[in-house]
């Protein structure tokens, strides 16, 4: 059934980045995941999507009409399984009783989703989902790190609860088949040993594709996978490696996906969701062809003749579109595709291109657009555009979503422009004899190190509470780093001046100890928002009682 080949693309850096990003998990853990639910590779060697269809999940869906008719592929009972390819048969026995039962019944890519989750994960249909699937394994990845958010066990991930992770996602029955243990060793494994090579294994995936038999397609440069590697190369006349150098990684992608052909395609190989292919022309010079995934030769392919020129969408169905009542969620994400494409082309290329045209496909040739889909493409080119444009952006540290992370950044980034600030003004502006308001400006500044170290010490403390504070506004919390220090200085010489003025009544058992006495209680200060207040509070009635004759109350225990 060749309806089910897509474009079928290998993992991503960008992918899976994104993927662990949104999780906030490390994808050593994603890739322990994968390698469980699907040996790492979401496709079989025909191109299609690696699936399993349950058959007990279809009779429950069609509440048991088939399961006289035809047990094998409709039954209350699980089991049956051809595994492999094998199982695309079964699929398309159940889809010719009733196709989008059957589709529901099967589990899909990387992560081997079940089909029936489609509509709560945001995918607009069943239908839609195959298609992403059929499109890519990051479009595969990103479905798995759907299912995780939204059945609440990223938490199990992350804490490598292999228990809960595997109860949450692959049912009660996970202990029969020892998920928590098999996942357990697999992320031992990855977490000694390192993860996949990408490059590796997009050869691997695609020496596959060609027929080449590389073996596992697992990120590991093995003997088969040398050998296979041999073959291609020997047949396409180019010097033989002992690795997968950019040249030969050129080469097979070009035989594994040729330009698009110009026949019209056959009923049989109409995609899952027959859309309107909608494409926009990049600026030149880089013009390429984007359109649906279609079927290709799985045999080593001669030369390819130079792509034919972009199809442009015409500016007056655009304009039809944006003449119907468009919600402002879509009108937005369709200007923020446009702006996107024109900048991604020429850093890109024509892999982000297509992304992006399924997206714009996915907004204006349905009724319901798929938002989260397209929220996704965006985000993860985005996120690919920037990192080629900001040479430090690739590092995980700045990208995180973490609260705790952000905060730690924001608290980085003061340290890094007050330390020389500091160091200066100590140093070269001031000596034991340089007075502000008849106060030494060396004592000034020390009070105000000691209350903004009890502000970092108190963000460094509560760096665990900061991590429940997930889908909070990552700039206020960078700015929540920033600035709890800044509090804690200028509350620390706000403290220090109604000390010095008798308002606050502090007085040190020894003339000699006054200086530490300022020291301790400007950093408890800067340390506590609680007890700043309580001071702030008694400065106030200290105000009031000395208009009024009365002793100022004592000042609360922190």
């Amino acid at each position: 059934m060749t309806r089910f080949i897509g474009a079928a693309t290998s993992l991503t850096a960008q992918g899976i980045q994104a993927c662990a990003d949104t999780l906030s998990v490390h994808p050593a853990e994603l890739w322990a995941v994968l390698q469980i639910e699907t040996r790492g590779c979401g496709y079989f060697a025909d191109r299609r999507p690696a699936i399993l269809f349950e058959r007990h999940v279809f009779s429950r869906g069609t509440h048991g009409r088939f399961d006289a008719q035809a047990p094998d592929i409709s039954n209350p009972k699980a089991g049956g399984y051809a595994s492999g390819p094998a199982e695309y048969p079964r699929l398309e026995k159940a889809m010719a009783l009733d196709e989008r039962a059957a589709m529901e019944s099967a589990s899909w890519g990387l992560g081997q989703v079940m089909g029936y989750h489609a509509a709560e994960l945001g995918y607009g249909s069943v239908e839609q989902f195959v298609s992403r699937m059929m499109a890519s394994e990051d479009e595969q990845l990103a479905a798995m790190a759907a299912f995780i958010q939204h059945n609440g066990l990223a938490q199990a991930l992350r804490n490598h609860d292999w228990a809960a992770f595997a109860h949450g996602y692959n049912g009660a029955g996970y202990a029969k088949n020892e998920y928590d243990k098999k996942l357990a060793a697999a992320w031992q494994h990855l977490s000694t040993h390192g993860l996949p090579d990408l490059s590796v294994r997009e050869g691997q995936l695609l020496l596959t594709f060609l027929g080449f038999e590389p073996g596992t397609v697992d990120g590991a440069f093995g003997a088969h996978t040398k050998a296979a590697l041999n073959r291609f190369q020997s047949e396409h006349h180019l010097p033989l490696t002992s690795g997968f150098d950019p040249a030969t990684l050129e080469a097979l992608r070009q035989a594994a996906h040729p330009p698009p052909s110009t026949t019209v395609p056959t009923a049989q190989q109409v995609p899952v969701v027959p859309t309107q292919v909608l494409t926009l022309a990049p600026r030149p010079p880089a013009p390429v062809v984007v359109k649906s995934p279609e079927p290709v030769e799985l045999t080593p392919a001669a030369p390819t003749p130079a792509p034919a020129p972009v199809e442009v969408l015409p500016v007056e169905l655009l304009r039809q579109k944006l003449a119907q009542p468009l919600g402002n969620d879509v009108q937005q994400e369709l200007a923020r595709l446009l702006a996107l494409r024109e900048k991604a082309a020429p850093v890109l290329g024509p892999t982000a291109i297509q992304s992006i045209d399924l997206g714009l496909t996915a907004l204006l040739s349905s009724e319901q657009p798929n938002l989260a889909f397209v929220r996704g493409i965006r985000l993860r080119l985005a996120s690919a555009l920037a990192d080629q444009l900001y040479p430090l952006r690739p590092l995980p540290l700045l990208r995180s979503s973490s609260p705790a992370t952000q905060v730690v950044l924001g608290l980085g980034l003061l340290m890094l422009v007050s330390n020389g600030m500091t160091a200066f003004i100590h140093s070269v502006l001031t000596d034991e004899s340089t007075q502000l308001f008849g106060l030494p400006v060396r004592t000034l500044l020390l009070v105000g190190l000691c209350g903004a170290m009890g502000g970092v010490v108190s963000i460094l403390m509560r760096l665990s509470e900061l991590e429940k504070l997930q889908g909070a506004s990552r700039t206020s919390m960078v700015m929540l780093g920033f600035f709890k220090p800044v509090i804690g200085l200028y509350s620390a010489l706000f403290c220090f001046a109604l000390m010095k003025s008798g308002l606050l009544p502090l007085q040190p058992p020894k003339p000699e100890s006054e200086q530490y006495l300022y020291m301790a209680v400007c950093f408890l200060v800067g340390f506590s928002e609680r007890l700043a207040k309580d001071v702030f509070a008694r400065a106030e009635e200290g105000l009031v009682g000395a208009a009024s004759g009365q002793k100022p109350a004592p000042l609360a225990a922190p």
